[in-house]
């Protein structure tokens, strides 16, 4: 071999180390980040009492608040984290919290819980967040998996957890889980469905789980009303709330003005932000849910910069940029090169020192980066 030759090996040999390197570093300092993100939030939000932990999401240090949505995103949390030591401890410590706030003669928990309030509501303690307790159910069956020292009970919980919502969340007329168990059939929001329930790798998790085929109906009517939500908007994007008729057709909510529940509900706002990273964990996408994320994340990638919250039309509602809406939109567009651009973009989530804004934000961010 000639040193013309040789000299070439060895500077092609050199490039490939730096390039490995730099890569190498790269995802060293990018899962020290992601673990000091994870640690500031624990410290930030993860309250331990003599009945277990929750995340507080109230900025009041007098009245912290539990919520069954935040009790069901530490458990996937702490479930997804590889601490597999302190991971274990720390989801049965939010599990027996669960466990003491669970609404009376059912499994499914409480959806608010004011810590430090002489008084609480008992429209709080009896009703339940339709979002909360799926994800406290999916947590559980992960950690059934996961860890072997409490699985019978941890597999028991979820079966009786998914018992009850098909018993107290669920809309028979169209087949699609109604927003909680006070929307039933005497409530004018039992045709109300939350757009962020739509969560089709947990019912698909659900069906294996319980072998019980309504959950596969379910996860169709569900995913049929998003896609005919995300048809209507003018750019591809689905609202906080839709309503959903005993046929199954999709109406806004401002056709009925008695069903409003706040300003933002026919919006792109905090609600709807979780659905691109609903549909993107789901490695086994039907087409609608490829056609629906595809949409969104088109009209994104359009945009010279996210702002928080849009109408239908693709109008901003805010000039400010939101954690909630973009770290759904980082992990999105990080499964497709196609979207590689807009995945850079949504990276400035991970640019902050520290975590400063709020405990929705926050918990998505870390919800994300963990999964």
């Amino acid at each position: 071999m000639s040193k013309r030759i040789l000299s070439f090996v060895w500077f092609f040999i050199v490039i490939l180390l730096f390039i490995f390197s730099v890569m190498y570093i790269k995802e060293e300092s990018s899962q020290h980040n992601k673990q000091q993100i994870y640690n500031q939030w624990q410290y930030k939000y993860i309250v331990k009492t003599s009945q277990g932990s929750y995340v507080n999401t109230s900025a009041n240090s007098k009245n912290r608040i539990a919520l069954s949505e935040a009790q069901g995103y530490g458990m996937l949390i702490s479930v997804l984290n590889n601490q597999d030591k302190a991971s274990e401890s720390q989801f049965h410590d939010f599990f027996t919290y669960y466990t003491h706030h669970r609404i009376k003669g059912t499994s499914l928990m409480s959806w608010r819980y004011i810590n430090g309030s002489k008084t609480q509501k008992q429209t709080d303690l009896n009703n339940n967040a339709t979002d909360g307790d799926l994800y406290i159910a999916y947590a559980l069956i992960l950690a059934s998996e996961k860890w072997s020292q409490h699985k019978p009970l941890y597999k028991t919980t979820a079966k009786q957890i998914l018992n009850d919502i098909l018993t107290y969340n669920v809309n028979h007329n169209n087949n699609i889980l109604t927003v909680g168990n006070w929307a039933n059939a005497s409530s004018k929001y039992q045709n109300l469905m939350r757009t962020s329930d739509v969560l089709p790798s947990f019912f698909d998790k659900f069906y294996k789980f319980s072998n019980n085929s309504q959950w596969r109906l379910i996860k169709t009517k569900m995913l049929d009303s998003l896609y005919q939500a995300s048809h209507k908007s003018k750019v591809g994007l689905v609202p906080d709330f839709i309503q959903v008729t005993n046929g199954n057709k999709v109406h806004s909510l401002s056709q009925d003005k008695n069903l409003k529940l706040n300003k933002h509900d026919d919006d792109y706002y905090y609600n709807a932000f979780r659905v691109p990273y609903n549909l993107a964990i789901n490695k086994n996408k039907s087409s609608k849910e490829k056609q629906v994320l595809t949409e969104m994340m088109k009209f994104f990638s359009s945009l010279q910069k996210i702002s928080g919250g849009y109408t239908m039309s693709g109008k901003p509602l805010n000039k400010f940029q939101s954690t909630s809406i973009s770290a759904p939109i980082f992990y999105a567009s990080s499964i497709s090169q196609r979207w590689q651009t807009l995945h850079r973009e949504q990276s400035f989530v991970l640019d902050y020192g520290s975590l400063n804004h709020n405990y929705y934000d926050d918990t998505l961010l870390v919800l994300v980066l963990f999964s």
